[in-house]
């Protein structure tokens, strides 16, 4: 009876996976499947409980804060931490740090060197105790950003959640779903980078059906939409977001998506189709560029120049509204 006891005991120790084991086992995968283990690998740091269940992680504050709306902070192309860009992370994380973001979205492209990669996950788990949900883009391989993630969370950073791996992050009234990496090779930085596959969207579509809250939709590069409003729009290539992500969005029904891709088109929000919308009005359907958070001068579509972006997204049941947070002008030596 006894050894019949210990065999069971056993069994089911096997069956807790620590989510470590998890983020081991796909360490080399551009995209991690939407499958599950249970029971639930919990974890308390600074005010927030992290509840992991492999591809889904179920976040929430220790002390709710009942009423409020979701609110996410959104950054992308962060690409180095020389000084000026470290100091235009202070100023973005200060703006997240007031409106009280649940959580901050780091939409890829964060850097092309290892070494520069993790000074930046280092410096952004230090500099806040939010969660930080990280994706690759087309400038990172798939691989490095999976392990220098690794470091970090083994480090104690272990609210910084990698969303090429977890598939879904469950929030208090929202759920951003992650895809990692890019969908034309051509536009790679490094051999080894991430291009995802049918089966990577596939697996967004079971995540987008187990939802139980507003669903989110965070890639790197944006579906691909029409005209020259759009958030996919270079001049003289013309709109260039992938149509699968398009299909994805129609198909699941998702009404959001947070894209922080192409540079020439960022600093907006714009309806499915493409069509620009105003900030600060709640939006029934809203896909939002947020750029890059370098400081480095880039042209935009709308003729204005920019030193660094980043966004404020707050989901409003089935509405969400957008602001864009602009980096001040380098003043002149």
């Amino acid at each position: 009876m006894r050894f019949l006891f210990s065999l069971v005991l056993f069994a089911t120790l096997a069956h807790a996976e620590d989510f470590s084991a998890w983020e081991e086992r796909y360490q080399f995968d551009c995209n991690g499947p939407f499958e599950h283990f249970t029971p639930a690998d919990v974890k308390e740091r600074e005010g927030w409980r992290f509840e992991h269940t492999g591809a889904t992680v179920k976040v929430r504050r220790v002390k709710p804060r009942a009423g409020k709306k979701p609110v996410l902070g959104l950054l992308a192309g962060i690409k180095d931490l020389e000084p000026e860009t470290k100091a235009m992370l202070d100023t973005f994380i200060a703006a997240f740090d007031k409106a009280d973001v649940d959580a901050i979205v780091i939409g890829g492209d964060s850097s092309s060197e290892p070494d520069a990669l993790d000074q930046i996950l280092e410096y952004l788990g230090k500099a806040t105790n939010r969660p930080l949900l990280v994706v690759a883009g087309n400038m990172e391989r798939g691989a490095a950003l999976n392990y220098a993630v690794l470091k970090q969370r083994k480090a104690g950073a272990t609210h910084l959640l990698n969303l090429d791996v977890i598939r879904r992050y469950d929030g208090d009234g929202v759920d951003v779903l992650g895809l990692g990496g890019y969908h034309d090779k051509a536009y790679l930085h490094l051999a080894g980078g991430c291009i995802y596959k049918e089966k990577d969207i596939d697996a967004l579509e079971r995540a987008a059906a187990a939802a139980d809250d507003t669903v989110v939709l965070l890639t790197h590069g944006p579906p691909r939409q029409k005209g020259q409003q759009a958030i996919d729009y270079v001049p003289g290539a013309d709109n260039v977001g992938d149509p699968h992500l398009s299909e994805l969005i129609a198909r699941a029904k998702i009404s959001f998506g947070i894209h922080g891709h192409i540079l020439e088109a960022a600093g907006r929000g714009t309806d499915a189709s493409g069509k620009s919308l105003p900030q600060k009005k709640p939006h029934p359907a809203l896909f939002v560029n947020q750029g890059s958070a370098n400081p480095l001068p880039w042209k935009l579509n709308d003729g204005s120049t920019s030193y660094g972006l980043a966004a404020l997204l707050t989901i409003d049941g089935k509405k969400a509204s957008y602001e864009i947070l602009r980096g001040a002008k380098p003043k002149t030596p």
